[in-house]
């Protein structure tokens, strides 16, 4: 009777120790995504400090508290921050240049009038790989709005159509931070995540333009937009072979090392690319090409170091929030949480591939950041990955797809569609939020049918 007796007391220590640190854990995340969409608090900021509240609560003795969030940055630094520059720098390239309106116009004529948006989805989609989904919408909105008034079309039908594209590329394929974050906290190689990227990208655009081709309610673009397409001189574009290779190239590159490392190991070619298609070497060869769009200006202060502050500027804050986060996951790990919540999830039986995906749609929702999302929902779940059986490549196309659900009015990238386009709040939800919404869900659902299949 004693020893029963002692079993139970034990059991319950056991289970007060367990429900404290799942209850501590839940309580620090609300905070966080409190503190940064209601308090408006700087996602570097929150993290840390939520870190630090996670490392207190959860007994981490002082004096290893500043080593362990040390470790943990640093850790995700040297994954993520030069090949995160590197993209920003090529993403500005294509900014300044007009190659991302080459792009655009060579879709168009290869779509035709009547297939519009289409091209306006397919251009979106390849420029969100480099480029922030927000800047592609303002890049873009003038000469979207010029299809729009030539072919009679819905700016709700074609403004959604322009940001949709972009923004699940974005959330889905490196170069552009959030997925390269996510890859790297997952310590997913770069080939894999671009090449599943795309397969998950692919269905997932196509489903949102469908949802786009159906919103046909009447909205003429602004005057101002019109005018600005009007000024645009097709002779000052570079061409689309000079405006593709910069993103073409590193993806190759990167593939390629993948497809040696992978079909031919230890071989001199795949020693060479094991280089040459790294992310680093990749992305940079992807920048010196990129300045071939520059022509006889890219030895000038504007190109060679105006524009790389500028990309400086716009990569230190997707840098420092993934590293904090690899911060977070550091006391994630010592705690034994990812533990207790993979036998929580199989206690409830709840499908282990749901966990990613609710994670980054909750934090996504609620911060209206996308990469965000991904960002912080992969740091969150990499220590976990083995306890409730998911791959590390299902868990970033997890991340990715589920960081895509219902974008709306807590996010710049709405208000930048909606305002440009010449939305009012509720077209934008029944355009922006609804589309997201099925682009997430799409992908969301073919990533677990991938990983029901064993196939990732």
């Amino acid at each position: 009777m004693k020893q029963a007796s002692a079993h139970i007391n034990r059991g319950g220590k056991h289970f007060m120790s367990t429900s404290y640190i799942l209850i501590a854990f839940a309580l620090c995340i609300l905070l966080m995504i409190v503190s940064i969409s209601k308090w408006k608090i700087h996602p570097v900021t929150s993290i840390l400090v939520v870190a630090i509240i996670l490392a207190i609560s959860i007994g981490t003795p002082w004096q290893k508290i500043e080593s362990t969030i040390n470790a943990g940055l640093a850790s995700t630094l040297k994954s993520i921050a030069i090949v995160i520059v590197l993209g920003c720098i090529m993403g500005k390239i294509l900014e300044e240049t007009g190659a991302a309106v080459r792009i655009t116009k060579a879709t168009v004529n290869l779509f035709g009038t009547k297939h519009v948006i289409w091209a306006i989805a397919l251009a979106s989609a390849i420029l969100g790989i480099p480029i922030w989904a927000d800047t592609v919408v303002i890049l873009l909105i003038p000469i979207v709005s010029n299809l729009a008034l030539k072919t009679n079309r819905s700016m709700i039908s074609f403004g959604t159509a322009l940001y949709m594209g972009a923004l699940v590329t974005a959330s889905l394929i490196p170069p552009t931070p959030g997925p390269v974050a996510a890859a790297a906290l997952l310590h997913l190689p770069l080939g894999s995540a671009i090449l599943w990227g795309v397969v998950v990208s692919v269905p997932s655009v196509i489903a949102a333009t469908l949802y786009c081709i159906t919103l046909k309610e009447p909205l003429q673009p602004k005057e101002e937009y019109l005018r600005s397409a009007s000024a645009i001189d097709d002779t000052t574009l570079p061409g689309i072979g000079k405006s593709l290779l910069p993103i073409i190239l590193p993806l190759a590159l990167i593939f390629l090392n993948t497809l040696f490392n992978t079909m031919m190991p230890k071989t001199t070619l795949a020693n060479v690319f094991a280089f040459v298609g790294s992310p680093l070497a990749a992305l940079l060869a992807g920048c010196i090409f990129a300045l071939l769009l520059t022509g006889r200006e890219w030895r000038s202060k504007k190109v060679q170091n105006d524009w790389v502050e500028d990309a400086l500027r716009s990569s230190a804050m997707p840098i420092m929030v993934t590293a904090m986060g690899g911060a977070l996951a550091a006391f994630i790990k010592d705690a034994g949480i990812a533990k207790i919540i993979g036998e929580t999830v199989v206690a409830f039986n709840v499908p282990g591939i749901l966990i990613p995906i609710i994670i980054a749609a909750l934090i996504h929702i609620v911060t209206g950041s996308n990469a965000l999302g991904v960002m912080t929902a992969a740091a969150l779940v990499e220590p976990m990955l083995e306890t409730i059986g998911v791959s590390p490549l299902a868990a970033f196309l997890c991340c990715g797809t589920g960081a895509l659900m219902f974008k709306h009015a807590n996010s710049s990238g709405f208000w930048v569609t909606v305002s440009m386009s010449n939305m009012d709040i509720r077209q934008g939800i029944k355009g922006v939020s609804v589309a997201s919404t099925i682009a997430g869900g799409t992908g969301a659902f073919l990533t677990i049918i991938l990983h029901y299949a064993g196939l990732i």
